[in-house]
Parts: C-alpha cells; structure tokens; sequence
C-alpha cells in the first residue's frame, strides 16, 4: 500500500474523526475476563477466519493469526477495558486509521514491515485509544495492540512527556519523526 498522505494529514485526520462507539458488555457470554485460555480460545475460534477484515482506510485486507491470538490474549494483564476491547477486533480494524509505516527493528523479524493504526474508542462511556499493530508479509496480520484512556488528541501529547514509557514509545517514536520531518 502507498503512503498518499503524510504523517501530520494523517494524524489530522485520526483527529477530526469521532469516537467509535463499542458495547463494554458484548464479551459477556463470549468469552471470561481474566482468563487467557477463554479469550485466546474465542479469538481463535470466533474472529479468526480466512477471508481476512477489509480496512476501509486503506483498503487492505488484515488477517488474524494463531500467534497473534496468542499475544493479544497474553496481554489480559492490561486490565478489563483492554479485554472487553478483544470482542470488538473485527470493527477495529474495520475503523482503524494509518498512522505509520515501518520497517521492522530486528533483524530477524518474521515480518517485512509494520503499520501501526489508531482508533478512538468509547467502552463503557469513557473514550479511549487504541493503537494497532499490523506486522506484512504476503498478508496483513493483526499482531498486536494497545489501549489508551483518553483521545488521540490527549495519547500524542502523553506520549510526548512519556519518553521512559515503554508503552508510549512506538508513538514517541512516530511523533519525533513528524516534528524532525517538519
């Protein structure tokens, strides 16, 4: 996919676009907070298929794999808004915008490059951002992502003074590129 916009276009656009409305309950039944085997059994089960999820951003088409079930549901620890988040993959990554390509850190890894996407979020009547990762090889997989409090607005500018944060840092990093790039 080619980058037609640039990355202030981008983060203005992440901006001006409202909050994506999701059910904090729509997990009940589905699968048990706090429990790795239940959420990485539903993710495998119930939103991992072949066809893949279109983005409407940018048209491609991201997949779920067994691993990345693995990792998302290792991440229960995040606490109960990042779990209730799990259900709701399918319309994120439906929603979600670009907010940057890049090439991977190690040397090894497994994927030629990464695109890292926002999507502000209201559960449970409280906004919050989710910063998605999505790892390309010959296909787009849903590898991994965080959840925020607050807006996309509020994220850039803690991620700005959140230098030490290991979970601000993607987002340090994007954001130092944007200023060095004018």
């Amino acid at each position: 996919m080619e980058m037609e916009k640039n990355l202030k276009e981008r983060i203005d656009n992440i901006l001006r676009t409202p909050a994506l409305e999701l059910d904090g309950n729509a997990y009940s039944g589905k699968y048990e907070l706090n429990n790795v085997k239940s959420i990485k059994d539903f993710i495998l089960k119930k939103l991992r298929n072949k066809k893949g999820y279109a983005n409407l951003d940018t048209g491609d088409k991201i997949f779920i794999s067994h691993n990345s079930a693995g990792k998302l549901s290792m991440h229960w620890m995040d606490g109960n808004t990042y779990q209730k988040s799990l259900v709701h993959i399918p319309q994120i990554i439906e929603n979600m915008q670009l907010l940057e390509e890049a090439k991977p850190d190690k040397e090894n890894s497994k994927y030629n490059k990464y695109s890292y996407y926002i999507t502000s979020v209201q559960i449970d009547y409280e906004l919050h951002t989710i910063l998605s990762t999505v790892g390309y090889t010959e296909k787009g997989i849903y590898y991994d992502h965080n959840v925020f409090e607050g807006t996309p607005q509020e994220i850039f500018t803690k991620a700005k003074k959140e230098t030490n944060n290991s979970k601000f840092s993607r987002l340090n990093e994007i954001l130092r590129k944007m200023e060095k790039d004018g």
